[in-house]
């Protein structure tokens, strides 16, 4: 927080052990005048975990005493579905001093949610916040650099002496951003001209001036770049702050590497929360109908789906009546499809996550995607062939598998291949919505095609 002391640094805290966690829960139920004492040399990240990990009627009392200084750093920690919980808890006045003490990209996001969770029908995001350029945060979009940015910056002038920025640095340090890492080098117009580190800064001459040590020319992005492409910015060249810029290259903000990570773990826990119908953002202890709501719809996707791959079933139930051994077999063709596709997938995926999938090399990954599923798929079809014919002694049977594994290997390689680019084609998340449909392929595709054969083949 850039405008507390964090006094906090300088006394003995403790994290949040196995054995801190049971006292601070017997305090809650037989003695609550303790919980004070016990809250107040936690660190305010692990009061943030405790919270989420208490059922809701016991966070009240928490927040009713833990240390108000530290209120803002821990409604910042919280996760998105706790975070809106707590809210419901603090009046006006501890509102106020929480969006005071927020770094201001942290204060603008909780402007926002305090305005989407409000009753109030004219509540404006705006208007709780005092500072005019935090205001100006609202206008990005969340997902973006603008979004993810702060205002709080250290800056200087290039003709500024390396003492000169020490001392400053010294003498404004609780005004300052907590960690600032870099010194942005701007002219009177706050255009960017350069960057200094901290580590540079401190070893370069005295007397030197700004402009001539900093790194010209630093890396920058302007507020409408995506999420995605600042990730790829701090991935590719290893920074830790990365400058932000208007159209005529004037220093907005800039965005650190500890909000990258968060949008990191952020974006991981969406998709893989979205891929089973779950809202990442959920708190642990919401309401049960609360929760049912919000799983529902993917259940009934799923739904569809096994109605349709039973429908293929029904298709040949005269021929599972004549052939028992049909309705053991078919499922083992199936699932070996859809472990296929996943892998396929799971390679696609990645690289339109990482850029590396374009028009150009498409078409050449499929090939070497349908290869070596062929490769795999034969394999997998002698083995399955040579248990059938030692299983039920037909090796007509035997010859119907192999050609029914081999099979639904392509399809998977190509569902797995296709499903994902197509997805991206129309601005869908891949990694949410391609493993219910390639699934859907391979258990339809497997069945129909298994089938199919031993009808033809063997009756």
């Amino acid at each position: 927080m850039a405008n507390q002391i964090r006094h906090y640094e300088s006394i003995p805290h403790r994290g949040l052990t196995d054995d801190a966690y049971i006292e601070i829960l017997v305090a809650l139920d037989a003695a609550p005048e303790k919980l004070e004492s016990l809250l107040a040399n936690v660190y305010p990240a692990d009061i943030s975990d405790l919270i989420e990990r208490l059922p809701r009627d016991h966070r009240e009392t928490i927040l009713k005493n833990i240390p108000q200084e530290h209120l803002a750093e821990v409604v910042s920690h919280l996760e998105e579905g706790a975070k809106e919980h707590v809210l419901q808890f603090l009046n006006a006045e501890q509102l106020a001093t929480v969006l005071t003490e927020m770094e201001s990209d942290d204060a603008a996001d909780l402007a926002q949610m305090i305005e989407d969770i409000s009753d109030d029908e004219d509540a404006d995001a705006e208007d709780f916040l005092q500072d005019h350029q935090q205001k100006h945060l609202l206008e990005f979009e969340p997902d973006t650099a603008g979004g993810l940015m702060q205002l709080e910056v250290a800056v200087a002038l290039p003709t500024d002496t390396a003492k000169q920025t020490l001392d400053f640095i010294r003498e404004k340090q609780n005004e300052l951003p907590e960690n600032p890492g870099t010194i942005f080098v701007v002219n009177k117009t706050r255009k960017l001209l350069g960057t200094v580190s901290l580590n540079r800064l401190v070893k370069a001459p005295l007397a030197a001036r700004l402009e001539d040590v900093m790194r010209r020319e630093p890396l920058t992005l302007q507020p409408e770049a995506t999420a995605d492409e600042v990730i790829k910015v701090f991935e590719k060249y290893d920074i830790h702050n990365l400058a932000v810029v208007n159209k005529r290259g004037q220093l907005l903000g800039r965005i650190t590497i500890d909000d990258v990570l968060d949008t990191v773990m952020d974006e991981a826990a969406y998709r893989q929360s979205a891929a089973a119908g779950v809202d990442s953002d959920e708190d642990l202890f919401a309401p049960a109908i609360t929760t049912a709501r919000s799983r529902l719809p993917w259940l009934v996707v799923n739904l569809f789906t096994a109605v349709l791959a039973a429908a293929v079933i029904s298709m040949f139930e005269d021929s599972i009546a004549k052939l028992t051994t049909l309705a053991v077999l078919m499922p083992i063709v199936a699932s070996m499809g859809g472990n296929a596709t996943t892998q396929t997938q799971t390679v696609i995926i990645r690289g339109l996550a990482t850029g590396h999938i374009t028009r150009q090399n498409a078409w050449a990954l499929f090939k070497k995607e349908f290869a070596a599923g062929g490769f795999n798929g034969t394999i997998l079809a002698l083995l399955m062939a040579l248990g059938a014919w030692a299983l039920y002694g037909s090796p007509m049977l035997a010859l119907v598998i192999a050609l029914a594994t081999l099979a639904n290997h392509g399809i998977a390689a190509f569902a797995g291949w296709a499903t994902p680019l197509v997805l991206k084609r129309y601005k869908y998340d891949p990694a949410i919505s391609t493993g219910v449909i390639t699934t859907t392929f391979t258990d339809v595709g497997g069945f129909f095609v298994f089938l199919s054969l031993a009808t033809l083949l063997l009756l």
